[in-house]
């Protein structure tokens, strides 16, 4: 089978690889000739258009996404959206000259690639799938980056239209399938499934915590709670450093260790420079070195947004499962998250905007040595049969197929 993968990030380091460059592998892998159309979201300026072959094969085209400046956040954005979207329609178009994909893979938001997708109409008789991970415009207009009515219902509307357009749709868990089947007009032969997220490779190998916390400036005899991936609106950064002050104040020995950056990555500095201590900060670190960080540490943190109703499924799950580390989430009451990792066993969670509930449940995991050890057991054991990318990629086959 001839796959195509339409996406707006796709790790130019396979050092670094990101979920599309896993599940193009896959692919491979499996037999499959895998292609790429990837937009850089974050090229910089006057760089060019790419052509190369991955290790494992996949055909790989970068596109520069095309920056467009505009007083307005969400017009600048949008223009972004919709210029570098003909871009890849211009890339499409090349390729579908020379051979016919059986299958087209794409993600939403779908506007961020809205040219492509109209073009795949010409494919009367070929399979197209959405792996749908968030809720465009909802999610947006519910976190503040969206206020206007009107460009709202504008967005909704092509969101809406573009959704349509596919054979079969992917969503993170149930809560997802339901929120699309209730948010979005569907075709009445639209496929929606459960498709979970998905991670490469087995667990974590034990590391020397002593040298890597001793690498990093981290205590070496204090609980690390760790908290990995971008700064940004909708990740409950605030939830977490007030359950930080919280811990501080009572004198707790725990350590918030946050790695990543981003917009929001002022909230640390504003609290590190209040002079709390009980929270350490790396900015960026190379992936590999990133798995061994969060293998040294204790227990690991999901926070989203709170007051949305779109339910969420953190992808960091994947590493933090990898590496063994119990979880405790900080999640939107609307979401199935919390409850499923109750259920199988690898967390613990509250609701979003309860810092102090959060701060507890942490004390308390850390304080129960026999869970503890349970989750830490049962976290490698569940990724590897329900996320591993290789058993995904099948399903998603599957699903096409039935």
């Amino acid at each position: 089978m001839n796959i195509l993968i339409l996406c707006t990030k796709f790790s130019l380091d396979e050092n670094d690889a990101w979920l599309t460059n896993e599940l193009a592998d896959a692919f491979q892998h499996q037999g499959h000739q895998t292609s790429v159309i990837v937009v850089d979201w974050g090229a910089t300026f006057g760089r060019s258009a790419a052509d190369f072959k991955s290790t494992s094969g996949v055909d790989v085209n970068v596109i520069p996404a095309v920056n467009v400046s505009f007083p307005v956040p969400f017009v600048s954005k949008a223009m972004k959206w919709i210029f570098s979207s003909f871009a890849a329609y211009r890339k499409l178009h090349q390729k579908l000259k020379k051979e016919k994909p059986d299958l087209v893979i794409t993600f939403s938001p779908s506007v961020t690639m809205a040219f492509p997708i109209l073009a795949m109409a010409v494919l009367r008789h070929k399979k197209k799938f959405l792996i749908q991970w968030d809720f465009f415009p909802y999610h947006h207009k519910q976190i503040g980056l969206l206020s206007s009515r009107f460009v709202f219902s504008i967005a909704k509307k092509a969101e809406e239209l573009l959704i349509r357009r596919f054979d079969a749709i992917g969503c993170m868990s149930q809560r997802n399938v339901d929120y699309l089947r209730s948010h979005y007009r569907l075709r009445s032969r639209q496929k929606v499934a459960i498709l979970p997220v998905w991670g490469r490779g087995a667990s974590i190998p034990d590391v020397d915590r002593d040298a890597i916390r001793a690498r990093y400036g981290l205590p070496e005899i204090r609980p690390l709670a760790v908290f990995g991936g971008q700064l940004a609106v909708g990740r409950g950064l605030e939830d977490l450093l007030a359950a930080a002050n919280l811990s501080e104040r009572l004198c707790s020995n725990i350590v918030f260790v946050v790695i990543g950056s981003g917009p929001l990555g002022s909230l640390l500095t504003d609290y590190l420079e209040k002079g709390h201590s009980n929270v350490v900060w790396i900015p960026r670190v190379p992936r590999i070195e990133y798995l061994q960080v969060i293998k040294a540490c204790d227990l690991a943190l999901v926070c989203t947004v709170r007051n949305v109703d779109v339910p969420s499924f953190p992808s960091k799950t994947i590493d933090y499962l990898r590496a063994g580390l119990p979880i405790v989430a900080s999640v939107e009451k609307t979401t199935d998250y919390g409850d499923y990792i109750v259920s199988k066993g690898v967390g613990l969670s509250v609701e979003a905007g309860h810092p102090d509930q959060l701060y507890a449940e942490i004390e308390r995991l850390l304080h129960d040595e026999k869970q503890m050890l349970s989750m830490k057991r049962q976290g490698p054991h569940l990724f590897m049969s329900e996320m591993e990318v290789e058993h995904v990629a099948k399903r998603l086959l599957q699903l096409v197929a039935d």
